[in-house]
């Protein structure tokens, strides 16, 4: 069940839940999700594979050292911001840094407003284990007909914070783990 504003709360103030930098509690904490910004870098992928495959029986390296292989960084803060085309991937960070505690896990989503004009913030990997800490990384996709531009400290997506039943053994520990 997803926690309120008020469990939300009550979770950063006893300092299990932390957003750094701190969530404006005003403008970024609603009813039952912290909205989250954009941060400072995108990794803007090709248009199109010129030849290049992913394998990942095969690309021992992982999925990021492969697409930073391939696609170019775009910073937001010194190169302004980046007009999103239709029919574009791209991969983003979130500016806070979330760190779980080992009795909440979280779901990632986009917002409805961005959503309708076709953006969409995650692919398929929305879940958030307990125990993270670090910065979420957004699987970018401009689904929609118009380009989108993107900005640094904007309202990219919403975190839903969940109990888990029981703590697991051990929070989270892979390999995106303190992901920056």
């Amino acid at each position: 069940m997803a926690l309120s504003n008020v469990e939300i709360w009550a979770e950063i103030r006893a300092e299990r839940l932390v957003f750094d930098p701190p969530v404006d509690a005003e403008n970024h904490i609603g009813s039952s999700s912290v909205d989250l910004l954009l941060g400072e870098r995108l990794l803007v992928l090709p248009v199109s594979a010129n030849g290049q495959v992913f394998d990942p029986a095969l690309n021992h390296r992982g999925v990021m050292d492969f697409l930073e292989s391939v696609g170019t960084y775009h910073h937001l803060n010194g190169d302004g911001p980046y007009t999103m085309p239709p029919n574009r991937l791209l991969i983003g960070w979130t500016l806070e840094t979330v760190t779980l505690p080992d009795h909440l896990a979280a779901r990632i989503e986009g917002k409805s407003s961005l959503a309708r004009a076709g953006l969409s913030v995650h692919v398929t990997a929305p879940t958030v284990l307990a125990g993270f800490e670090g910065r979420l990384v957004l699987e970018m996709n401009n689904i929609g007909p118009y380009p989108i531009v993107l900005r640094r400290g904007m309202p990219i997506a919403q975190l839903i914070l969940e109990h888990v039943g029981l703590p697991p053994s051990e929070g989270y520990q892979g390999q995106y783990q303190g992901q920056r």
